[in-house]
């Protein structure tokens, strides 16, 4: 804006003109003169057309300060109106960007550009389609034709690694003389397009797996294409022992399976396969243009790629079921029926054997990832067979056939306890013992997984006392089983008697004294007599 001291300095001559004017007039400098009054006139009216030309100067300048007000404040909306603005005429050279958004958008100033060049991408069909619109919009004068034409574009682009919306509006010209421009208006919606393609990803995919989901197979059966696609074959997969793992290890591991058996399923089939996470612990393969033959292949390469992976926290076992349609019926899911059933048929069939060798894998894991000792198990095996055939022991034909499984079983549960806490060389603090005590619960669960119920009983019992003072259930007396009561001697004796990573082994006679110590507080005072007097002392007279 125009301050006072450079209109003055504007109007300086003229002012200096009219304060001699009236100076003179002041002094009488030309009294008498006959043309005075002519001349007073004269500079009255001069002192009027000198202010007026002057307000008229200020009022231009208070105008042209609110225009660039005015142009300031539209450029700013503009600028955080997160979106470029461009014109470009009939040379389809930029002319200007209007926003700050352009330069963020392409990373670089556009003016002057050529507008196909800076809209170009591999498409060449889109490419072609720009240059076809750009032209028909700048050449015709028809709105509608202009309008039709404009329709044809893309409502979204993708540009290197960013997608952008873009308007295109033409814009009259203001005079005959000029030409029609055209305005693109640009907005990067990379986030917000990102984030619909995850939420479509999503409605369609497991999260867990990233496999397809139920609503994919629902979806894929309505917009299905019987042409080329028969016969089309089914795989049902169940996975075995997803509860075992949750309820031993927690789901995180119980995740794991999931996720290990989804691989397999992948590396398994083809890519025009689907594979699709059914449900909880179920699975779906559909083969298209597959016979019986090549699907029973199918079901192979998955049962040997479970053999070996590696990293989960139990084998990786499935029962799996199969069904083939030759040609196109009305109802294709009824196919997926066929194939449940034969899933579940197999799955009752072999579910004992299953399990138990589920927890055999368990049992191998114990003692790969802890310092159990493979041995143990042979020793505690050997003296409980001994101790077992005393006649006082008063152990039973069916009680005697479960004593070895319960051997294997005995510690299992402690796959369920951290490293740390088994290790320790130290006294565990009260909510590390807490954590510890688990072990018996948890082998109890994995028993009872196998039906083995006795053996889940004697495994619970494990670390109950004679004089009730154990747990979990803080049973006396006889009211713990003698299976548990057996094996928790002899368990006892041979940790004693060999080293562990918190101490060193005792000798057999500091072990005795042990037993002895123990004998009618931790341990059954029949039994622990028998142990002593009539296998370990027998076994001494034989080495002697």
């Amino acid at each position: 804006m125009i301050d006072k001291d450079f209109q003055r300095q504007l109007f300086n001559t003229e002012l200096k003109v009219l304060e001699q004017a009236l100076l003179d007039l002041a002094e009488g400098k030309y009294e008498g003169n006959e043309l005075l009054e002519d001349y007073k006139f004269m500079v009255t009216n001069y002192e009027r057309l000198l202010t007026f030309t002057r307000r008229i100067f200020k009022i231009s300048d208070i105008q042209a300060g609110n225009l660039m007000q005015r142009e300031n404040e539209i450029k700013n909306i503009l600028n955080n109106a997160g979106q470029g603005f461009l014109t470009f005429g009939r040379d389809l050279l930029i002319d200007r960007e209007y926003s700050a958004e352009c330069e963020k958008i392409f990373g670089f100033k556009v003016s002057s550009m050529n507008i196909l060049d800076l809209l170009k991408t591999e498409d060449e069909e889109q490419n072609s389609l720009f240059r076809e619109v750009f032209k028909t919009v700048l050449e015709s004068t028809d709105e509608a034709k202009q309008q039709l034409s404009i329709n044809k574009l893309p409502k979204v682009i993708k540009r290197e690694e960013r997608y952008l919306s873009i308007e295109l509006r033409p814009i009259p010209p203001n005079h005959e003389d000029d030409n029609l421009l055209c305005m693109l208006i640009l907005t990067d919606v990379t986030e917000k397009h990102r984030a619909q393609e995850q939420v479509v990803y999503l409605s369609f995919h497991d999260k867990l797996t990233s496999l397809y989901n139920r609503a994919f197979i629902d979806n894929w059966l309505e917009e299905f294409q019987p042409e080329g696609n028969f016969p089309l074959s089914v795989i049902m997969a169940d996975l075995n022992g997803l509860k075992l793992a949750n309820d031993v290890f927690g789901h995180i591991q119980g995740d794991k399976l999931l996720i290990g058996l989804g691989r397999v399923l992948l590396h398994s089939t083809r890519k025009s396969d689907v594979v699709a996470r059914w449900g909880g612990d179920e699975f779906l393969i559909l083969l298209p243009s597959t016979d019986m033959s090549a699907c029973k292949k199918v079901a192979e390469r998955i049962l040997e790629s479970c053999k070996h992976q590696e990293g989960l926290p139990i084998e990786l076992s499935v029962s799996l079921g199969m069904a083939t349609q030759q040609k196109s019926t009305k109802n294709i899911s009824d196919l997926f029926g066929i194939a449940e059933n034969r899933m579940y048929s197999e799955k009752l069939q072999k579910s004992k054997e299953v399990r138990h060798r589920l927890i055999l894998s368990v049992e191998k894991e114990l003692h790969r990832r802890f310092f159990e000792d493979p041995g143990h198990v042979e020793r505690v095996s050997n003296l409980a067979d001994k101790l077992a055939q005393v006649e006082e022991a008063r152990i039973g034909p069916f009680e005697l056939d479960k004593l070895n499984l319960l051997i294997k079983l005995h510690d299992i549960g402690k796959v369920g306890i951290p490293k740390e806490i088994l290790g320790k060389n130290s006294e565990l603090s009260n909510q590390e013992f807490e954590i510890m005590q688990r072990h018996s619960e948890i082998g109890f669960r994995m028993a009872q997984s196998i039906d083995e119920l006795l053996v889940a009983d004697a495994i619970l019992a494990l670390r109950e006392r004679w004089d009730g003072t154990g747990y979990p259930r803080g049973l006396k007396g006889d009211q713990i089983p003698l299976l548990s009561r057996l094996v928790g001697i002899v368990d006892a004796f041979d940790v004693m008697t060999h080293n562990r990573p918190y101490r060193l082994a005792k000798s057999q006679e500091e072990a005795i004294k042990e037993l002895e110590k123990g004998c009618g507080k931790q341990f059954d005072p029949h039994l622990t007599h028998l142990f002593i007097t009539k296998v370990l002392k027998q076994d001494k007279a034989l080495t002697s």
